[in-house]
């Protein structure tokens, strides 16, 4: 063969290897396109659990934004020496039972709180960051992003309960987001969906922005299994996820 023919099939080859290469990136491209869609429209109206309305009773609202005033009525139950709603008593004693046959005792640290009893809880929490030297202005803002303002607290439907693993609970016995480095409390969060349960007030800013609550790693919410599971699969708060079932609803 020739230089020239040499040099033809040279510049041909290195022509081909740049076509084959800008083809397998745009293929890349594409398919991460796809992967980027399907990441982006997990969360439709279409994608939504079958049957669920934003009125369902495990799924009331109670936030800053949407208080409740009066104090709710419903069938009390008792697990331990607390009280919750009726309706989701035995999902809390199965929720413990699991902890218990994984290897992990826990604690039902709070249950039902009326609106009366959040007023205490606010203004203890809020008594300490002064006494701490946090300005009066400082102290409630710190305080009004741990605890919900009396009125605001989903602990006055019964169906929120405030769940710790004892060793967690023995290091933090004032309940704090580092709990969650005892495989106890990861646990309790990990498998709560099962029970019904979520964590209601998760640690990404998104999160917090949207509760206005800071990282609770005991705070658990019963909304439901098929929505718990529907929520912590994709991500949401409760308030997420009325919004979307709301934009179904509406359209």
């Amino acid at each position: 063969m020739t230089n020239k023919k040499r040099i033809i099939v040279l510049i041909v080859g290195l022509i081909l290897l740049v076509m084959i290469t800008f083809l397998a990136l745009g293929l890349h491209g594409r398919n991460q396109g796809h992967k980027t869609s399907r990441s982006q429209t997990k969360v439709t109206t279409s994608s939504l659990p079958k049957g669920v309305k934003s009125t369902d009773w495990d799924l009331v609202l109670i936030n800053k934004q949407h208080p409740e005033n009066q104090e709710i009525s419903f069938t009390q139950a008792q697990v331990g020496d607390k009280v919750v709603n009726q309706k989701i008593q035995q999902s809390v004693i199965d929720f413990m039972a699991g902890a218990k046959a994984a290897g992990y005792e826990t604690t039902l640290v709070s249950g039902y709180r009326s609106i009366e009893y959040q007023k205490e809880v606010f203004a203890n929490v809020l008594a300490n960051n002064e006494n701490n030297g946090e300005s009066e202005e400082k102290a409630l803002a710190e305080t009004k992003k741990v605890v919900q303002t009396p009125g605001s607290s989903e602990h006055q439907t019964g169906l929120a309960i405030d769940l710790a693993g004892n060793d967690a609970l023995a290091k933090y016995p004032g309940l704090t987001g580092e709990m969650d480095q005892f495989a106890s409390q990861r646990w309790l969060i990990d498998h709560a969906p099962e029970y019904g349960f979520i964590l209601r007030y998760p640690k990404d800013e998104a999160s917090i922005k949207e509760t206005g609550i800071d990282y609770e790693s005991w705070h658990f919410r019963y909304v439901g299994v098929k929505n718990a599971q529907y929520i912590t699969k994709h991500h949401l708060t409760l308030e997420a996820y009325l919004k979307a079932l709301k934009a179904r609803e509406a359209s």
